[in-house]
């Protein structure tokens, strides 16, 4: 058997039995700027409320799927923690009104409608962002079995750059949350495009390329618009890229991750060495990926003889560790130090094989 697991030093999970994943819903969460001028791009403040980048939180219980609503939240805007008044929105200094919490969002997950946590952007970023990249960041608790378990800094990147004209960006979604339950079920991801901030309608001179980001590397897949992803593709977990190429040039990637939680087993990603969710000067992450039990959590290490890690830098390219000879190696675990990080442009994530 196969399993697939993936890991980021910037998005780190506390624990083994919660499954967490923020998904981007109405625009993507970029946004461009005119230098010299306050013209945003797009400016999210011209869209509907229900049309800006809203941050959804689903939670799943890995041992079996159930979507878990969390006891306790806390969003962070870099290392900022968020405060709000009784409307749900952001009181801080300097950032007053810029978010909006939503205790009871409304979003489909497997066919099915539920009311989750959520944060919404309500004003334009860039004059916060110090005209570079961010990233929203949420944390809190869920109740499993009587017990309160700590689920730690998912996040997601807030894209900031200067605007050059005719810039386009992807965002994939699905309506399983990509997550699929039970043996032969599948979903269909689908690639949204827009350009300078506005969903494009016309998909003539696209092409398409999807891309399964394996632990022993990247292969081809699809080439529609669309891909249809089933539990015949995943082994626990499958990460995926999209291509979209306009006139034969490549203008943006999306991406996705899908659970299959019908696997018997799955990944457990433990990180060592480091002292919250980021490696700090002096200091050296060890990740180890480890086999385990879906139904209990019980811990296999035997079960895999074989782990494969593929890392990939901040920008999305193939990243080579110090000491090895290319992004794709074998082994145990992979150990990263402080000035791999800073060579990987401060962020570093990475798919992991494992072949019993």
């Amino acid at each position: 058997m196969n399993l697939e697991g993936s890991f980021t030093l910037i998005a780190l999970m506390d624990g083994t039995t919660i499954n967490g994943t923020l998904r981007v819903e109405g625009t993507p969460l970029v946004q461009r700027y005119n230098k010299g001028t306050v013209v945003f791009i797009p400016d999210f403040t011209a869209l509907p409320e229900n049309g800006r980048p809203t941050v959804v939180v689903i939670l799943r219980d890995i041992s079996n799927g159930s979507i878990l609503v969390p006891n306790t939240i806390e969003y962070r805007y870099n290392d900022l923690l968020l405060t709000f008044d009784n409307n749900g929105l952001s009181t801080n200094s300097g950032m007053v009104g810029y978010f909006k919490k939503i205790d009871a969002y409304s979003t489909t997950i497997g066919g099915a409608t539920y009311k989750v946590p959520a944060l919404r952007v309500m004003k334009n970023l860039v004059p916060i962002s110090g005209y570079d990249n961010d990233r929203i960041t949420v944390s809190g608790t869920v109740e499993i079995s009587g017990s309160s378990i700590g689920f730690n800094a998912l996040s997601k990147e807030v894209v900031i750059q200067e605007s050059t004209g005719n810039q386009y960006d992807a965002l994939i979604s699905n309506n399983k949350g990509s997550q699929l339950l039970t043996a032969g079920e599948s979903l269909t991801d689908t690639v949204r495009i827009f350009k300078d901030g506005v969903e494009v309608t016309d998909y003539t001179g696209f092409t398409f390329q999807w891309v399964k980001m394996l632990g022993a590397g990247d292969t081809n897949w699809g080439t529609s618009r669309t891909q249809v992803v089933s539990t015949n593709d995943v082994d626990n977990v499958l990460k995926l890229r999209c291509d979209v190429k306009k006139d034969g040039s490549l203008v943006a990637s999306g991406y996705d991750e899908v659970t299959d939680f019908s696997d018997p087993y799955y990944t457990i990603i433990k990180i060592t060495g480091i002292s919250g969710n980021t490696v700090k000067k002096g200091e050296t992450a060890t990740v180890t990926p480890v086999a385990a039990k879906r139904s209990t959590g019980e811990e296999v290490p035997s079960l895999i003889k074989s782990w494969t890690f593929s890392l990939k830098d901040n920008a999305g390219a193939a990243f080579i560790l110090t000491g090895k000879d290319s992004a794709t190696f074998t082994g145990t675990n992979a150990k990263i130090p402080f000035e791999d990080m800073v060579r990987a442009k401060m962020g570093l994530s990475g798919s992991i094989s494992g072949v019993a």
